[in-house]
């Protein structure tokens, strides 16, 4: 970061954390008992994170009194806002009887029905606690199904924290290698290099790589797994050639084609695959379909997921939470409340946000992008066409830290890394007002952009 950019953001985070006392007094506790004062590494920021007392609709109150406009909305997963009526009554009732059997329950037929219902590629389902969860289980039913070991990934792809996904997530460019030669590289320090070895990693959107790893490597791939829309690598969108071929390809080499739905199963009522007309082998899910609570799921053709039939005895899948009573009732008064027209009304408030942040960078003079599709988006500072992870590893990162934080001082919350969600709770006019005030910040930054960026100023 130059200068001037550093110099900004240091008086940002020196605005941010004069005002808020209580927050740096809970901070401090918290790292006492828990490391960095922190159990989420996700919502960690420098110098220390705002505690939110309380959240209703589209907004969060802080253990200091602001309020935050939630364009996060806990990374996409509160599709309803906070403190959604008919979740909250469903949440109310469901633990005064009972928050986890030992046994299944009707509401989890009920939540099944909906989702296989609204999903083309989900016959049957099961349901885990996270979309980690619902990942690994959907690897090893491909492994199972195929006899392969192999998986293939798309470099950027976020899939959850198990080791093999835990691979290409966000690697530093320089070090992984060329298009046409990814260098598989660990997320974390910890994850098993033995369990990389079964992971080979293609470029997003790009037909041509792609096949050449599949057509080299086929007897051995037990599956794709792909998010239709890249979620954390930017909201980067498919071309849908792309989606088509690896459908086409996967179906014809004997590969399991994996969609990673956990984020795009918002996108309509049956999510990207949907949209895009592309059908899956298994789909895996979470986030909107728990209501805000823990949740995962993993569905697919009949021929797949009978293998964890428990008569077969063929495989094993347990888990004391899995579609506890909670997290059914909340998943089912959130999905029955998400229907087609609440999902045009969320996707038509996005499309409202996508449109005026375009203005926006007409009116400030900026050559900057904005990625993503339906009800999310992603602020990227770079001028260049986004395609894949590198284009937006490439883009000035930096500067969505500097704007987070210059965001947060004026009651918007957004994600670090640029990223906006629409709710259902949300207005029209929130959504104006956000957008005021992103061309505020903007606006303020922009002398920061013309150090750190040059390129960015029209």
């Amino acid at each position: 970061m130059r200068e001037i950019s550093e110099k900004y953001f240091n008086e940002l985070k020196r605005k941010y954390a004069e005002v808020r006392p209580a927050s740096l007094k809970l901070h401090k506790e918290a790292c006492r008992y828990m490391p960095g004062g922190d159990t989420r590494t996700a919502t960690f920021f420098m110098p220390f994170p705002n505690f939110i007392k309380r959240g209703k609709g589209a907004y969060m109150y802080d253990a200091d009194g602001f309020r935050l406009l939630d364009f996060q909305n806990n990374y996409t997963s509160l599709i309803h806002g906070h403190g959604h009526e008919g979740v909250v009554e469903a949440v109310r009732r469901q633990i005064a009887e009972g928050s986890a059997y030992t046994a299944p329950f009707e509401k989890q037929i009920r939540l099944a029905s909906l989702l296989t219902e609204r999903f083309p590629s989900i016959d049957l389902i099961r349901f885990t606690n996270s979309g980690t969860e619902a990942n690994m289980h959907a690897l090893r039913i491909a492994r199972a199904y195929t006899g392969r070991a192999k998986i293939i990934k798309i470099e950027g792809g976020y899939h959850g924290t198990t080791d093999v996904f835990e691979a290409s997530v966000d690697p530093n460019i320089k070090k992984a290698g060329t298009l046409d030669s990814i260098r598989v590289l660990p997320e974390s320090r910890g994850v098993s290099a033995n369990a990389l070895k079964d992971v080979l990693v293609t470029p997003f959107n790009d037909i041509e790589r792609t096949a050449r790893v599949i057509e080299k490597n086929k007897s051995e791939v037990a599956c794709i797994i792909i998010e239709p829309i890249m979620g954390s690598a930017g909201q980067i969108t498919p071309d849908p050639d792309y989606l088509r071929f690896l459908r086409k390809i996967t179906q014809d080499c004997g590969i399991v084609l994996i969609f990673d739905e956990v984020v795009t199963g918002r996108l309509t009522t049956g999510g990207a695959q949907k949209f895009y007309g592309i059908t899956p082998d298994i789909t895996t899910l979470g986030k909107i379909i728990g209501g805000g609570t823990p949740v995962g799921a993993f569905g697919g053709k009949r021929s797949i997921m009978e293998m964890y039939d428990p008569r077969l005895k063929q495989m094993y899948h347990s888990g004391t939470f899995n579609g506890n009573a909670v997290t059914v009732a909340a998943g089912l008064a959130a999905m029955e409340a998400y229907d087609e027209e609440a999902v045009e009304y969320v996707n038509t408030l996005g499309s409202y946000f996508r449109d005026e942040v375009e203005k926006i960078y007409v009116r400030l003079g900026l050559n900057m992008k904005i990625s993503g599709e339906g009800s999310i988006y992603n602020i990227l500072f770079t001028d260049k066409n986004v395609k894949n992870y590198r284009d937006v590893a490439g883009s000035h990162e930096d500067l969505n830290r500097v704007l987070y934080m210059d965001l947060l001082t004026r009651g918007v919350f957004d994600a670090e890394r640029g990223m906006f969600c629409m709710s259902t709770a949300m207005k029209r006019s929130d959504v104006q007002w956000g957008l005021s005030v992103l061309e505020e910040a903007l606006k303020d930054m922009r002398p920061v952009i013309e150090d750190e960026a040059p390129e960015l100023i029209r």
